[in-house]
């Protein structure tokens, strides 16, 4: 019985930290969670998949909630990406369920190589990272060549501060339908991919890249959710019920620290666990 407490306290606090600093990063805190529920409780990955995708779902409602009021929010593009993403979220939990049946330790390797690939990406970035990241009230010039689909935005948020920049829409919209896929396959919500690309490829500012994402999440991440939990691949006690706790508890913390802490810094947090994270995955994976 102790031990069983003892785990239930480390869901918990895993959980917070997860929320809290998902959220800051823009990315919901799945993948971070499901990584950690991998590797140091051994779960099936179908069912990490699962349940961690309704608790991002859970996170990234609650952030969104708190970005939104801030006026943070890009809400046609958020709008744009849900429409793209739903159907691969949806698609995802069938592909995976006939994955895993006979090669768990590949989904490890794969997911481990995603996570390293993205701090590779991240690394190689943060000259552009320290340009763009607090770029306020100016034009950002499209960094496609292709001008037929770009679009203008301005942001002011609650605060009055005015954000404008430049991005190619059509292109932004249509690889949704991959994030939606791998956010559902992997059930890390898939704004720890969105987000840097928004800021390195399309010029966001990073605060509005962060709640963004969040507000995208909100949406295809429960669309995900109810098809993993039709599929029975989601725990509800105690993982979804004691971090789902820790979660929007750290979700709101997180959101408060956007306007806090510097996007240099922000990106520079993601790099770190994200690699290491990455690390252990193809490690564990390797061992079988």
């Amino acid at each position: 019985m102790i031990e069983f407490e003892w785990i239930w306290l480390w869901l918990v606090l895993m959980g917070l930290g997860t929320g809290m600093y998902g959220v800051l990063v823009g990315a919901g805190g799945g993948f971070i969670l499901a990584p950690l529920l991998l590797i140091f409780f051994h779960k099936e990955p179908n069912v990490v998949a699962g349940t961690v995708l309704a608790l991002v779902a859970v996170n990234s409602i609650s952030g969104a909630i708190t970005f939104s009021r801030m006026g943070l929010v890009d809400k046609r593009t958020s709008y744009l990406f849900v429409a793209a993403a739903i159907p691969g979220s949806v698609l995802a939990p069938f592909v995976l369920k006939a994955f895993v049946q006979g090669s768990p330790g590949v989904f490890h390797i794969l997911f481990g190589i995603m996570l390293i690939l993205l701090a590779i990406r991240i690394l190689t970035k943060q000259d552009r990272t320290e340009e763009i990241a607090d770029r306020r009230g100016e034009e950002l010039t499209p960094t496609r060549p292709d001008t037929r689909m770009v679009r203008s935005r301005t942001i002011i948020t609650k605060k009055g501060v005015t954000y404008r920049y430049q991005f190619n829409e059509g292109f932004a919209t249509a690889i949704n339908f991959v994030l939606g896929f791998i956010s559902s396959f992997f059930g890390i919500g898939g704004g720890f991919l969105r987000t840097p690309i928004l800021i390195y490829t399309f010029g966001f500012p990073v605060q509005v890249a962060v709640a963004t994402s969040i507000f995208t999440l909100s949406f295809y991440t429960t669309a995900g959710a109810i098809t993993h939990a039709w599929l029975g691949h989601i725990e509800v006690f105690p993982t979804f019920v004691l971090a789902g706790v820790g979660l929007i508890v750290g979700g709101q913390i997180g959101a408060k620290l956007t306007g806090v802490i510097r996007g240099p810094w922000i990106m520079r947090m993601l790099l770190v666990v994200v690699f290491v994270l990455g690390i252990s995955l193809v490690a564990q994976g390797i061992k079988g």
